[in-house]
């Protein structure tokens, strides 16, 4: 409709005498369309048709008369947006009661009054969620057990409105694997929301105190788990004139994303191998308002094991037990895994933990991240040689075959034979005295006979 402003300088909308009329040479037109006599009270003056709304007329019904009726007008302007900030301006406008019809929904009514002479439109048209590239990740492919995990968690489309309802939160549910697997770090969390242009913001958090609640989030723990809210509207509800000019409550504007880090520390209780693995999974899920329709998004931690098998080198089928390994890695150094919740290295042999096969001839190390190690036999069974080469091992993530590569049994062969005594014992020690005096009464025999032939 076109618009006449009796006085152009009132700012007051209810001074300003505004009517409206129907562009001339289409009352035909709009006079006919359907439900054009359900929404508005006409009348005629100047050669003008001037409409009214009828009382109790809402917006939504005559957006959805207009759409219709707009198929058989050509626009006055049209726009696309297609940048980065979500907004999108169509300018050069005369005063009137506009339609903005849009490719993805029902379209919107406004008003361009002096009163209201930059009207604004929230297209509800918009979704919230992860978005293409949007997730959570861990920082490395794999760890050892007292390692720091670094989780990142990346939410691309936090957007004001979800649909036609306004955003005035959004929620973070990030459930933990249990405590004994991976330990959450209370208080490391890092929460930055970063807008289109990427212009980032690191918020602060509140513990109660903070009154104005623009660049905040709150935190709640419980049972390894945790809560993270971001305020992103001052109120519930969009304001009245938000669609007139007005300006709403929000805290970000257009397209933003959000971005938490926080870190944990694996455990011994850490389920071993490759993949996705239940036990060693945290699940994050982010609504916006009190929704909790998001499934999540989940990422697995991990870490590796060998199994030592030692077998006689004659006989596959005959196991040993007995035998004693170290573990070294690529840079020389032994493992100390005197405690249980932190694996450590040392250059010190006399503080490496010695793992010893059992019954079934085996021995298995946990625990340990992607990497080349040698395994190091320190004593061999009863009855066989203790070996000298050292055995390489190599974990990595991943599978070969059917096999976990992550999850490597190394099979170690021993040989029986004797060994000789170093120092102190009889042993052997009595052949080499036998054998010396023998020698030596050789070589007394020898010089007697070269004196008697002289």
């Amino acid at each position: 409709f076109d618009a006449e402003v009796a006085d152009s300088s009132m700012t007051d909308i209810g001074k300003d005498g505004v009517s409206y009329m129907i562009p001339q040479g289409k009352e035909t037109m709009y006079q006919s369309s359907t439900g054009f006599t359900d929404l508005f009270t006409t009348s005629t003056t100047g050669g003008r048709t001037y409409v009214s709304k009828k009382e109790g007329v809402s917006d939504v019904a005559i957006a959805t008369w207009a759409k219709t009726i707009s198929s058989s007008i050509t626009a006055g302007n049209s726009v696309t947006e297609s940048g980065v900030d979500g907004t999108e301006i169509i300018s050069g406008l005369d005063y009137g009661y506009y339609y903005i019809k849009s490719s993805i929904n029902n379209g919107s009514t406004v008003m361009v009054t002096s009163v209201s002479p930059n009207a604004t439109i929230h297209e509800k048209n918009s979704t919230a969620g992860w978005g293409q590239n949007g997730g959570k990740t861990v920082d490395r492919t794999s760890y050892s057990v007292g390692d720091k995990v670094t989780y990142t968690i990346t939410y691309e489309n936090a957007v004001n409105y979800n649909g036609s309802s306004k955003v005035y939160q959004y929620v973070l549910d990030d459930t933990m694997p249990a405590q004994n697997v991976v330990d959450l770090d209370e208080g490391s969390y890092t929460v930055t929301v970063t807008s289109a242009d990427g212009v980032s913001k690191t918020l602060s958090k509140d513990n109660g105190t903070i009154s104005d609640k623009n660049g905040t989030y709150t935190v709640s723990e419980l049972n390894n788990n945790f809560k993270l809210t971001i305020p992103w509207a001052a109120t519930k509800l969009q304001s009245s004139d938000s669609n007139t000019g007005g300006k709403d409550d929000f805290y970000y504007s257009g397209v933003n994303k959000i971005i938490v880090t926080y870190t944990g520390v694996l455990k011994s209780k850490a389920t071993p191998g490759s993949g996705t693995i239940e036990e060693n999974t945290n699940t994050a899920k982010i609504n916006p308002n009190e929704e909790n329709s998001d499934s999540g998004q989940k990422v697995s931690v991990n870490d590796g094991k060998i199994t030592i098998k030692k077998i006689d080198g004659a006989d596959s089928n005959k196991v040993l037990e007995g035998a004693t390994f170290i573990v070294k890695n690529s840079q020389g150094e032994f493992l100390d895994y005197s405690d249980s919740e932190n694996v450590k290295w040392t250059t010190d042999q006399s503080k490496a933990t010695p793992y010893r096969t059992d019954s079934s001839g085996t021995v298995s190390i946990l625990g340990l991240a992607s990497g080349t190690y040698k395994l190091v036999e320190t004593k061999a069974p009863a009855g066989y040689n203790l070996m000298t080469d050292e055995t390489p091992v190599e974990l990595k993530l991943g599978a070969e075959g059917n096999q976990d590569t992550l999850l490597v049994t190394s099979t170690v062969k021993n040989n029986k034979g004797t060994e000789l005594p170093s120092t102190g014992g009889i042993g052997t020690t009595i052949f080499y005295i036998i054998g010396a005096i023998l020698v030596i009464g050789a070589g007394i025999v020898l010089v007697a006979r070269r004196r008697l032939r002289s």
